[in-house]
């Protein structure tokens, strides 16, 4: 195979030796050096992570951006001049082996009609206990977004040797971030013309373009230091909420819920019933326990309670928030 040109895209802030550690395993891959471009947008810094992306990169910006990142991420794709892309939009990634770019560009340089590739999310033994539980999902997702979110396996049209081939549709998208994206593709749709960049909707907006296509490339991996405990893992939970969904809400072309669907609000109500039986969770967390080994699955039903709870009182003490859940009470009495 001859190895294509790859962009790789680092957003930055504050990131010190986790910046390092994810910039070291670019550095490490066995793939043509001048064939990989890294180009770091940091978000205004005042921690060494400029000093740092230098000793990797010539090509490091820094951009102030009050927006949680959002705008950086159009702006540093826009950067890549290679016919590939790859966005690691936190700094706190590891590309879990030295063949990574490999097995990621494959699919792409194989099938022209796959739009992006994308990998799982795998737990290791340097990751905090919370970190871990939630990156037994492919997408390190916390509960309730898991249950929310079509999984990967059901997207699956085509499974060949090293990868699968999956089919989005809309309203059938997957969590899943952190891809490879064929640049031309982007061009071609409103992706590479908006100011902001929100990976879910990045995607939703191919899909809507006929780019239906992605590859699923489980073997290749990354390590996301996400979380070092439960109440950061609450906390990103709440900031994302403040920071994205409430202030964007109308204009997002992804959605998690669709609140004026009773289908899908009652099964929201199923979910927070779910969560605070408590028991229900346990069960589950007990059979996660069997079936990967791990003892750490066991804090299931505290992670589930948990982190339900917190994001529903979130949405009772905001003005967008209750007037979502106003929405969801209308949609299931039908009342004005």
């Amino acid at each position: 195979m001859n190895e294509p040109k790859i962009s790789i895209v680092v957003l930055s802030f504050n990131g010190g030796e986790c910046l390092r550690r994810c910039l070291s395993s670019v550095k490490k891959q066995i793939y043509p050096k001048n064939m990989v471009e890294i180009i770091v947008v940091d978000n205004g810094s005042t921690d060494r992570s400029v000093n740092i992306a230098k000793k990797y990169t010539d090509k490091v910006f820094v951009i102030r951006n009050f927006d949680g990142g959002y705008s950086n991420r159009a702006s540093g794709m826009k950067m890549a001049s290679g016919e590939y892309v790859y966005m690691i939009l936190e700094q706190d990634m590891e590309l879990r082996s030295k063949y990574f770019l490999q097995k990621m560009v494959k699919p792409l340089v194989e099938n022209s009609q796959i739009v992006a590739s994308f990998t799982r999310e795998y737990p290791n033994s340097r990751q905090p206990w919370i970190n871990r539980y939630i990156s037994s999902t492919p997408s390190q997702s916390a509960p309730l977004f898991e249950y929310l979110t079509p999984s990967v396996s059901s997207t699956i049209v085509e499974s060949k040797v090293d990868y699968s081939v999956c089919k989005y549709v809309i309203g059938h998208i997957p969590t899943t971030t952190h891809m490879i994206f064929r640049v031309s593709f982007l061009k071609k749709t409103t992706v590479w013309k908006q100011k902001w960049d929100f990976d879910h909707d990045t995607i939703t907006k191919l899909v809507k373009a006929g780019y239906q296509k992605f590859a699923y490339v489980s073997d290749a991996g990354i390590y996301h230091y996400h979380v070092n405990n439960l109440r950061e893992l609450v906390n990103k939970s709440l900031r994302n909420l403040d920071n994205h969904y409430f202030p964007y809400n109308r204009s997002l072309t992804y959605k998690w819920v669709d609140f004026s669907n009773k289908k899908e609000v009652l099964k929201l109500l199923f979910w927070v019933i779910y969560a605070n039986l408590f028991f229900p969770a346990l069960i589950k967390g007990f059979y996660r326990f069997l079936k990967t080994g791990d003892p750490i699955m066991l804090v299931e039903p505290i992670v589930v309670i948990v982190t339900t709870d917190a994001l529903i009182l979130k949405f009772l003490t905001n003005d967008v928030g209750r007037g979502l859940v106003a929405k969801a009470a209308r949609t299931i009495f039908k009342f004005n």
